[in-house]
């Protein structure tokens, strides 16, 4: 299949979205790195070594596209993938690629069994608003540096090495991993374009459906809480109880969504919002790392977010 006509596929399908989008995932993992005392020292060491080798990881963790086209067991998102990716990782370099990948995988435990799933069914009204539209809605929040931070990352430095690790542990979905590494920058390349923004911004601009601020702060946090907890804990945390693809919590998204349509639900906002509730609850628990984290977190503690 042609290189752009693949694109034009994966931009038109809603299962190739991304649950947070590129900008979210570097603007998570810059949060990180400006908090890496509430990370074990070693960690902290690593990081500090190699900032851009933990955010190509973090954002990398999404190179493959078609992920349900692997063998069982096999999906790019599986935790046991992620530590395999990290204790593949033969030198100091690639273990930074692989922690960055694996706090990709903790931030996505929130992406996609709360904040995708309670978007789709708070919005079932309006069958067009799916998950590519909230990844982009959570970008755009964020503000426009942090897209063409992530386009520097993947664009400007040489991750062959960490490509080279990717091709080895990741197995093949319906594109070759040379494929998939393609449509991937380009990818990246298509979401720091200005034209994009400019009509994606509009389309923002002409909805009916709101991402307060308060709401975007809330899923950043818990977002934060599980990268962290994850790396203090590992499969003892939190996050580590939950499946970073959300394929049951988005199913079940999907089919709540449609009883809401066939019963009408949706005319009464306030009976959809405890629909969410007792499906997609928030977590109530904050671990408390996202309002220790460092000096690079913006005033107020909207981690230079407009929350």
């Amino acid at each position: 299949m042609p290189l752009v006509a693949a694109l034009v596929l994966l931009l038109l399908t809603p299962d190739a979205a991304w649950a947070f989008g590129p900008a979210t995932h570097i603007y998570l993992g810059q949060q990180l790195l400006d908090s890496l005392f509430l990370l074990p020292e070693a960690i902290g060491v690593l990081l500090r070594a190699y900032p851009q080798s933990f955010l190509y990881g973090k954002i990398a963790a999404d190179i493959s596209f078609a992920k349900k086209y692997v063998p069982a067991g096999r999906h790019c998102h599986f935790w046991h993938v992620g530590e395999e990716i990290y204790h593949t990782a033969d030198n100091e370099r690639l273990r930074a690629v692989g922690l960055g990948y694996l706090c990709h995988l903790a931030a996505d435990t929130v992406a996609h069994n709360v904040f995708i799933p309670r978007q789709l069914l708070l919005t079932s009204s309006t069958r067009a608003l799916g998950h590519s539209y909230w990844e982009h809605r959570m970008d755009a929040a964020l503000g426009e540096p942090f897209s063409a931070h992530a386009r520097e990352i993947v664009m400007e430095y040489d991750h062959s090495e960490a490509d080279a690790l990717f091709d080895r542990v990741l197995s093949g979905t319906i594109f070759s991993f040379e494929t998939n590494r393609r449509l991937f920058r380009g990818m990246i390349r298509f979401q720091d374009n200005e034209r994009w923004q400019a009509v994606f911004g509009r389309v923002v601009q002409k909805s009916r459906w709101d991402l307060a601020p308060h709401d975007v702060a809330t899923y950043l946090a818990r977002a934060f809480d599980a990268m962290v907890d994850y790396l203090l804990r590992r499969r003892d945390s939190g996050a580590a109880q939950l499946d970073p693809t959300g394929e049951f919590s988005l199913q079940l998204a999907k089919k709540v969504r449609r009883m809401a349509l066939r019963e009408g639900a949706w005319r009464n906002r306030g009976l959809l919002l405890d629909m969410a509730e007792d499906f997609f609850p928030v977590p109530k628990d904050e671990l408390g790392y996202w309002t220790r984290r460092g000096p690079g977190a913006g005033p107020n503690g909207s981690g230079g977010a407009p929350a």
